[in-house]
């Protein structure tokens, strides 16, 4: 049976969100897991900043699919009027949700005051919040980490005050800021947090099998999972979960091996729309990470994926995964 769950006049067929990834979650990712069943997909960080001064590489990071529905678009900025100019912005192109980012530990966005070091002062939050909140009628949630330094979480405090301010939910990383993606697990605060407010929360960090999304559930009560990492190459699993949730052995799903042709068509479809969105050039020279994801664990992969690094074109592209899949997997 399909978990279910609202934030404010926003109700979502699942309590599983795809979570905002920067270089993986554009449209084209997101359409597509929302067709294996994710509730609710994010954007990748998104500067404020950009987008108040019209950056093209920016604007063009704000397209979405119609089928993307109900979907957030994630802000990281560090200037209260910017970041209210651009989920004003997120609202009028359509966005269900603005979401705040703070939580990212990437060096590039620390050294702007943004993203995971806005934990470093908590007394500049109500602000900030309260700035974004008044400026959109669409709901604000934030997403953000057990805590800044290692041993000292506060995700439970900054629920506290995000709740005063009228965010309407909040998605906490088990892992501090300066652990970066290490020491995931730390569910404690999550659990902490989920007893102290009344607005949503939503648990992520530290999901690698299908089986883990009921683990954290249980152990810290959350509204909702965010899942990272462990679907990037995998977009079915959110269909997995889904499975697990409709009765199916939870040992049996976790190991379960995708079939060769889920695995080329849905590259081939993602690969497809990455091209008509944003170009063959474009679309081939980003795709190689994502291609390196749905190959990896797969027989001989390693010498595929250096051709794909070489590929200048999507026929030459698609002839190589042809190739290796009529190969390695009979077809």
């Amino acid at each position: 049976m399909k978990k279910t769950w609202k934030i404010r006049n926003l109700s979502f067929q699942n309590n599983l969100v795809l979570a905002p990834m920067a270089g993986y979650t554009d449209a084209p990712f997101r359409k597509i897991c929302r067709r294996f069943g994710a509730g609710l997909v994010i954007t990748e960080l998104i500067t404020s900043l950009g987008m108040c001064f019209q950056n093209q590489k920016t604007i063009d990071m704000l397209r979405f699919y119609p089928e993307e529905h109900p979907v957030a678009l994630q802000i990281f900025g560090a200037y209260p009027e910017k970041m209210a100019q651009a989920a004003k912005m997120g609202e009028e192109l359509g966005y269900d949700m603005i979401d705040i980012n703070m939580g990212c530990p990437a060096p590039k966005i620390a050294r702007s005051g943004s993203g995971g070091e806005l934990l470093s002062d908590l007394s500049q939050l109500p602000l900030l919040f309260r700035t974004i909140v008044n400026a959109v009628s669409i709901p604000v949630t934030v997403k953000t980490r057990v805590g800044y330094r290692p041993n000292q979480p506060i995700a439970s405090s900054v629920a506290k005050i995000a709740e005063q301010e009228g965010i309407a939910a909040i998605a906490i990383h088990g892992a501090t800021v300066k652990q970066n993606s290490k020491g995931s697990r730390d569910w404690d605060e999550i659990a902490r947090t989920k007893e102290m407010v009344t607005i949503p929360v939503c648990a992520n960090g530290g999901i690698k099998k299908p089986s883990d999304v009921l683990e954290i559930l249980s152990y810290t009560k959350a509204d909702a999972v965010m899942i990272g990492r462990a679907c990037l190459g995998k977009p079915w699993f959110f269909q997995d979960v889904l499975d697990i949730y409709n009765g199916e052995d939870p040992r049996i799903v976790d190991y379960r091996k995708p079939s060769s042709a889920l695995i080329f068509d849905t590259l081939q479809e993602h690969i497809q729309l990455e091209i008509s969105l944003k170009g063959e050039n474009q679309a081939i020279r980003e795709m190689r990470r994502p291609i390196h994801d749905y190959l990896r664990g797969l027989p001989k992969s390693g010498s595929v994926r250096d051709q794909v690094n070489k590929a200048k074109d999507s026929e030459s592209l698609f002839r190589i995964l042809r190739n290796y899949q009529s190969t390695f997997f009979h077809v």
